[in-house]
């Protein structure tokens, strides 16, 4: 089972480098969450890239219209509940899906996970937004800071933390769970799924914690050690175990 990442910082993949992990998503070969017409010319170099990981059907058009001839990963925001989305995926040149982050565990069985990434760590966009946070909370000001963009906390009336990323590369901001989703204690139902592989989600994380947050999965899932401790405190088990009521 191989073991896949995605980062939205491109120092977050530089810290996974030589840990053997199948594959490292990253900025320079992910498409936006929306992808509007002014992203085209943002979104060309990736065009020379050997994989791009996918996040709407706007940039699948985007590939289909430039002839992309590389392999192209849809991320869960491409939903695919089901054979009939999966095979309207497929027949639109996507080769890899990633399984719906909804799904129990019995549903990911009904389902089948074949050709099919299971996301095992990783903090869940609650909100994609065009509304510039940023701007709004320093002085009406916009610094159009493309490469590394902007960190920001919204915290709720029960004084909760939600981080979120300020991606102005896109001009739109993403707003995360308080806590990441970890499925370290289901591994043995996860290998019993046969997904092609699993996928590590890095958001918020410094290169400290995304590399030792890689290393304990590699651990974890290729040498079955389990009585080591995660290098986090708080995390759910997302719908893996409990179904959407």
């Amino acid at each position: 089972m191989d073991i896949s990442a995605v980062c939205e910082k491109i120092e977050q993949a530089a810290a996974l480098e030589d840990l053997g992990l199948s594959i490292v998503f990253h900025p320079g070969n992910t498409l936006p969450y929306v992808f509007r017409d002014k992203d085209k010319d943002i979104c060309m170099d990736m065009l020379n890239e050997d994989h791009v990981l996918a996040r709407s059907m706007d940039g699948i058009g985007f590939l289909k219209s430039y002839d992309y001839k590389g392999t192209v990963y849809a991320d869960h925001y491409l939903y695919t509940y089901n054979k009939a989305s999966r095979d309207l995926l497929l027949s639109l040149g996507i080769s890899h899906d990633t399984a719906p982050l909804e799904l129990t565990y019995r549903e990911l069985a009904a389902r089948g996970m074949k050709d099919s990434s299971l996301l095992i760590y990783g903090r869940a966009p609650m909100m994609i937004s065009a509304g510039c946070l940023y701007r709004n909370t320093e002085n009406d000001r916009c610094e159009k800071n493309t490469e590394k963009g902007h960190d920001l906390i919204l915290k709720d009336r029960m004084n909760t933390d939600f981080p979120v990323i300020c991606s102005c590369r896109y001009c739109y901001n993403i707003i995360l769970n308080s806590v990441p989703i970890s499925l370290h204690n289901h591994m043995d139902k996860i290998k019993s799924l046969g997904p092609e592989s699993v996928r590590l989600y890095f958001t918020t994380e410094s290169e400290k914690e995304t590399k030792e947050t890689a290393e304990y999965f590699i651990r974890l899932i290729k040498n079955g050690e389990k009585k080591s401790s995660p290098p986090f405190d708080r995390y759910t088990n997302g719908h893996f175990i409990h179904k959407v009521e």
